[in-house]
């Protein structure tokens, strides 16, 4: 039930990543009194963190802002499409939070500022601080915070150039490099389960995709226009109204991407074309970027929230 109770938080880094993908950036929050503002444009743009969406939604499953508070911020873009992120600090740990986070700030009663309403973003906080984009005048930090803040190391002088070598090196053999383990051990299972969500849709069999989907409210499908819907039956009955009329769904599997964020929990993000019109009417095909989280449960992985977001650079991969 643990894992079920997180979906949200999931849900909200997804959606969030989903808009950076097609282009479209959170809302400003306003600072502090008497903070200064980041250049944030040109060649001085924060790049992305680490493990870069993935790394969000990491973030976000782990994120507990009773207990952190924002030790700086840092703009992207120029007006009147400029967006600020804060970046933030636990106050019992002192550990730095990689992302950026988007949200609406609030004093505490120890005089230090939160932050409610968070989404997280794949921003680099560690490179908005490196090349001097991170804003931290007027926000006060106190006990482990202020501690982390100011014991923290510079940065590690450049390596020295390799030596040159006396020999050239000899390649080892093919046969000797050993190959990892697949990183997504779940992947196979969970694209499974996406497989028979979509032939169970092009079939408009309501039994087949129902028994692919969280049987709970916090089931949600967030559609192309915006709208959200939540609940396992809510969501059947949408579909079902959709079927009355041209429906199809063509995924584009060579450019899916499976990630296990945290045990029991797996996001599916792929190219999809989507065909759809009324009865009697000429169909219309459309190229969208579908996105799932899927949580595993007793009964085999099921979906959790489905997400729908514009895919306008898509192109027609080469055969």
């Amino acid at each position: 039930m643990a894992t079920y109770a997180r979906v949200l938080c999931y849900s909200q880094a997804l959606a969030l990543g989903l808009l950076f993908l097609s282009g479209v950036g959170s809302s400003r929050a306003d600072p502090p009194a008497g903070t200064a503002t980041g250049a944030g444009s040109g060649d001085s743009q924060v790049s992305d963190s680490k493990g870069g969406f993935m790394s969000s939604i990491r973030q976000a499953f782990g994120e507990d802002f009773d207990r952190e508070v924002v030790r700086g911020h840092f703009d992207v873009g120029a007006p009147p499409d400029a967006h600020r992120y804060y970046c933030l600090i636990d106050t019992k740990t002192g550990k730095k939070e990689p992302n950026g986070v988007a949200g609406q700030l609030v004093t505490r009663r120890d005089g230090m500022t939160g932050i409610k309403g968070g989404a997280v973003a794949p921003l680099s906080c560690a490179d908005a601080e490196q090349k001097g984009l991170l804003v931290t005048s007027g926000y006060v930090l106190k006990g482990r915070a202020a501690g982390a803040v100011v014991a923290a190391p510079p940065p590690p002088p450049p390596p020295a150039p390799p030596a040159v070598a006396s020999a050239p090196a000899v390649a080892a053999p093919a046969a000797s490099v050993t190959v990892p383990a697949a990183a997504e051990p779940a992947g196979g299972d969970v694209m499974a389960t996406y497989a028979r969500f979509i032939a169970g849709q092009n079939a408009h069999d309501p039994t087949a995709v129902a028994a692919t989907l969280l049987d709970s409210q916090e089931l949600v499908w967030a559609q192309y226009g915006g709208q959200s819907i939540w609940g396992r039956q809510e969501v059947m009955e949408a579909f079902q109204r959709e079927w009355r009329g041209t429906w199809k769904l063509d995924p584009q599997l060579t450019e899916a991407r499976v990630e296990n964020p945290a045990p029991g929990v797996a996001v599916l993000i792929t190219p999809l074309l989507y065909t759809f019109g009324d009865a009697g009417a000429t169909p219309v095909t459309v190229p969208i970027r579908w996105g799932g989280v899927f949580v595993k449960t007793s009964s085999g992985w099921r979906i959790a929230s489905i997400f729908i977001a514009p895919f306008k650079g898509w192109h027609e991969p080469k055969n």
